[in-house]
């Protein structure tokens, strides 16, 4: 008879742990309870197993965490590490561990789910693609250090002028100085490619102006020959571009990027190197539609009212004039905008939302 339900104890998340590295990991990766400490928190407690016989066959980590968008928060979750023992595989245990979770999102009053995969269980449950980005490589001597600014390190005494970057950011995972230190040692994103972190800053008069983390090659690991990517960033577009710039005096080839449109100075700064545009990557899925509205409120306030005609539609009013969508097709305008709608909303929508293979990718 299988257990579905929350984990319990220490030993019950090394079994979790133990599961996903053999599910994701080889021998040169560094383990998955490494790379995820939030996935496979005893701490938080918010992760979700099927147990038979007290030993743990199939898994779904889950994490929380908050979005600001302007002075808007949204609650939200994210899922990763879904992983099945082979022996147990095609039994239906991670659907059925997924309405688990599901619930749980909608009891804790998250209005969003993130999931990193597109697999047609998540897209069955209702989550869909969503965001829109644009995707660079850029290479050696394709961008200049903007005068005016220095790039370095950082340091150890910075962590007080990298908290004023990270909460000024327009659009944001919430993160404290302590979770910024933890999430960027575990290099969780970076781990999958057999990556490390190193973090460089741009100065200009005596000041911290912006900062970038990268997930670079590993020589020891035989990974030199990849791209270099970006992580996560903050600060004056400038500045971020100078660090990008200057980034190949560390010993980067090669760097891919994918910054998100609403980011309309970085974008335009890169302007001279060649682009793809995209979804973002991974899905979502909004599990309360009233909720999420509520909590992104003050990101709508003096652009757009949404009240409700009815149970199953809504009236969207803005620069004088209204528009009735039913719920989903409101739900997709908000995930992945509408170009065939007036253009005052393609200033709105889809909302913006961090890029997911941040520091706070799961």
């Amino acid at each position: 008879m299988v257990e579905l339900r929350l984990l319990k104890s220490e030993f019950e998340f090394e079994q979790a742990i133990r599961l996903a590295d053999k599910a994701f990991r080889d021998e040169k990766h560094i383990s998955m309870g490494k790379a995820f400490p939030q996935v496979f928190s005893p701490e938080l407690n918010q992760s979700y197993g099927a147990f038979i016989n007290d030993e743990l066959v199939s898994y779904i980590g889950l994490v929380p965490s908050v979005i600001h968008i302007g002075d808007a928060e949204i609650q939200a979750y994210s899922i990763g590490a879904v992983c099945t023992h082979p022996n147990h595989r095609k039994k239906g245990y991670a659907s059925m561990l997924l309405e688990k979770v599901l619930d749980h999102v909608k009891q804790a009053d998250a209005s969003v789910l993130f999931v990193s995969g597109n697999l047609p269980m998540y897209l069955k449950a209702g989550c869909s693609y969503y965001g829109k980005l644009n995707k660079y490589e850029i290479k050696r001597g394709d961008l200049l250090v903007t005068e005016g600014y220095s790039v370095r390190k950082l340091f150890p005494y910075d962590w007080f002028c990298l908290r004023k970057l990270l909460q000024s950011r327009p659009i944001y995972f919430e993160q404290s100085i302590y979770d910024f230190s933890v999430l960027n040692k575990a290099a969780g994103f970076a781990s999958i490619f057999k990556m490390e972190h190193k973090i460089l800053v741009a100065e200009s008069e005596n000041e911290l102006k912006g900062f970038v983390v990268l997930g670079v090659p590993n020589s020891s690991l035989g990974t030199e020959e990849q791209p270099s990517r970006v992580i996560e960033w903050g600060g004056e577009p400038q500045s971020i571009l100078s660090i990008l710039a200057a980034s190949f005096q560390y010993g980067i080839n090669a760097l891919k990027s994918s910054f998100p449109l609403y980011e309309k100075e970085l974008n335009n700064l890169l302007n001279s190197i060649e682009k793809s545009d995209s979804s973002y990557p991974g899905t979502i899925k909004i599990t309360n539609l009233d909720l999420l509205l509520k909590q992104v409120e003050p990101y709508f306030s003096e652009k757009v009212q949404i009240v409700d005609v009815d149970k199953s539609s809504k009236k969207l009013i803005f620069n004088q004039e209204s528009l009735i969508l039913d719920n989903a097709s409101l739900e997709k305008l908000i995930l992945q905008g509408n170009p065939n709608l007036d253009d005052y909303l393609n200033d709105i929508f889809p909302i913006p939302l961090p890029f997911p293979e941040g520091l706070n990718y799961v």
